[in-house]
């Protein structure tokens, strides 16, 4: 029973246990092997559930095996088994750890490889998905609702997708999309915003869209110098409007924190963290969505987008299209890891000296929005606050126009 105990908490470890070493040893190259093999195919193939299946059924099988045949070995030689010089506790625990450290580092570091490869459809997993992405993306950018004008920006982090509009001598406005989406997230409200404001919708180069980096991003610092780049060779200036989305936001909030010199004013809508740490919702959503299959993407972002799919046919529309995005680039798209965003302290509120204007809806998600809200008017009271009804963090899309307004009542204002 020992034997079998040991193979269950670590595949072949019952089989060394029972002096055959050569066997423990190879159960568990077999299994680095095909995390190995996985780390390969999944940025190259978006067929990402085959590829999990692939691997489960490997480890279920080493790990249905290596119990039983552990079991059956120690019942058949419990008599006459002499001790090996290896059948040791500390041997055990090395072999345990050492295969630990390879199960992880290995596919982190062929990981490493693959996002650094500068292919020629790089950042996208192949050729094919770079075309079939690109095909979509175009035809989704013809519901921009304006003229604009789109830039390819370089900076030393890689080359940035930027769609502009709005008149030439107006203030400039940046627009930042939140995770896992694209500067086509503002299609409902850039009508609005670009009347007044040269707004300039961009591209997160560590995410979805046209951007292309060409360095991975290891740190918030990271995402801080190329937006400053990006805003210096758009010839911004420094009194730039910043609005953020989600971690658009958080983002946003960061740059502000480490650049005040440059904002004039700031918006956050539903900021990723920022003002709370990010609650069961939003984790119980995330779960569910980075499951490879597009019904658990679908019940994940139902979650925190519910409003949208209880508005009215054309919200369903639009949130199937949101699906559909979002499925089409995670099965494009090489897979990376954002930063993790953080919650500010009250001395960063604090010293947020520009105006500042929090959007949140009433039925968010990923914090309570009227805990967020209490926050900031105690540590900040100065920060202007805003809760709007019948939207989630969907609300740039489900009262669209309440939130335009909102945001150039408070840009236009002295």
């Amino acid at each position: 029973m020992l034997a079998a105990f040991l193979s269950l908490i670590s595949t072949g470890l019952g089989q060394i246990y029972n002096g055959e070493l050569l066997k423990g040893l190879l159960m568990k190259i077999a299994l680095l092997l095909s995390l190995c093999l996985f780390a390969v195919l999944v940025f190259r193939s978006s067929q990402e559930l085959l590829l999990w299946s692939f691997v489960i059924v490997i480890f279920l099988f080493l790990k249905l095996y290596s119990i039983f045949q552990a079991f059956a070995e120690s019942r058949r030689s419990a008599s006459e088994y002499a001790l090996k010089r290896f059948n040791k506790s500390y041997v055990y625990f090395s072999v345990t750890f050492i295969f630990l450290v390879l199960n992880i580092a290995i596919p982190l570091l062929i990981a490493k490889f693959s996002l650094g490869d500068m292919t020629p459809h790089h950042p996208f997993r192949s050729a094919k998905a770079r075309l079939r992405y690109i095909q979509y993306y175009e035809s989704a950018a013809k519901s921009w609702p304006v003229e604009s004008e789109t830039r390819r920006v370089t900076t030393a982090y890689g080359e940035t997708y930027v769609r502009i509009s709005g008149p030439l001598d107006a203030p400039p406005l940046v627009l930042m999309h939140g995770a896992n989406a694209t500067s086509l997230s503002w299609i409902p409200n850039i009508k609005a915003l670009s009347g007044k404001y040269r707004t300039y919708a961009v591209d997160n180069i560590y995410d979805f869209g046209l951007s292309v980096f060409t360095k991975k991003f290891k740190k918030p610092d990271d995402f801080i110098r190329w937006m400053d780049e990006l805003f210096t060779a758009l010839d911004l200036g420094d009194s730039i409007h910043l609005t953020g989305l989600s971690y658009g936001g958080w983002l946003s909030s960061q740059y502000a924190l480490r650049h005040p010199e440059r904002v004039a004013k700031i918006v956050l809508l539903a900021p990723a963290a920022t003002v709370l740490p990010l609650g069961p919702g939003f984790l119980k959503s995330a779960l569910l969505s980075i499951l490879p299959h597009r019904y658990f993407l679908k019940k994940g972002l139902k979650m925190v987008l519910k409003d949208l799919w209880d508005m009215d046919e054309d919200g369903k529309t639009y949130a199937e299209d949101w699906v559909d995005q979002v499925d089409l680039g995670l099965r494009s798209f090489k897979p990376k890891m954002l930063d993790s965003p953080t919650v500010l302290t009250d001395e960063e509120w604090e010293s947020l000296q520009m105006p500042v204007l929090f959007l949140v809806g009433e039925n968010e998600k990923i914090y309570s929005p009227q805990k967020a809200i209490e926050r900031l008017r105690k540590v900040a009271p100065r920060i202007k606050t805003g809760l709007i009804p019948g939207a989630g963090h969907d609300l740039t899309a489900v009262r669209a126009d309440l939130v335009n307004q909102k945001i150039l009542d408070f840009l236009e204002k002295p």
